[in-house]
């Protein structure tokens, strides 16, 4: 039986990808930091029951984990199980930069949900708006394929590009590749 790991709002690191493998599962689910933040529904929880205790450690802890593209680029980095990004996908761009950065599957919960609330037809107009999006973007970077949308170069700056260098991973490849 497959079994996928689902992390919940914090992410997956390098190491824990590691072991996740080894324990034989068959593909890891990294949603990283960026979706839902369980710290903050339990903060609201706890301050609607009057728990200000608990209240104020899940503010602390709100903006927890690591996010969504560092934990994608971990976890491939280190495993060769499949990976599926999810936390914080909003958009059809938003998965075609998780399909471009390795991750196999990609999975919304939050702008489904929204759209489910509005009924049945706001739901499949969400879907077609999220394909089209990533047709878009697939267009834009000459990628006929998810194939060539994985050989597309990608820039990684900012606070991301440092992560990924403290973390040993090399950045420079994937704005490198594809380029002959």
């Amino acid at each position: 039986v497959p079994v996928i790991a689902k992390e919940t709002g914090c992410g997956v690191s390098m190491e824990g990808a590691r072991m996740l493998e080894e324990a034989g599962v068959s593909c890891i689910d990294v949603a990283g930091a960026g979706g839902t933040s369980w710290a903050a529904v339990e903060r609201y929880i706890d301050e609607e029951e009057g728990n200000r205790v608990k209240a104020e450690v899940g503010k602390t802890f709100t903006r927890w984990g690591i996010p969504t593209v560092v934990s994608l680029l971990e976890v491939r980095e280190a495993v060769g199980i499949p990976v599926i990004a999810s936390g914080g996908v909003r958009s059809g761009l938003d998965a075609a930069k998780a399909l471009s950065l390795g991750a196999d599957m990609v999975g919304v919960a939050l702008p489904l949900l929204k759209a489910a609330v509005e009924g049945v037809e706001r739901v499949k107009e969400y879907i077609r708006v999220f394909a089209e999006e990533l047709r878009t973007a697939m267009f834009l970077t000459g990628s006929r394929s998810v194939g060539e949308l994985r050989k597309t170069p990608v820039v990684v700056l900012g606070k991301t590009l440092d992560w990924l260098r403290l973390r040993g991973i090399d950045a420079e490849r994937l704005a490198r590749r594809g380029l002959g």
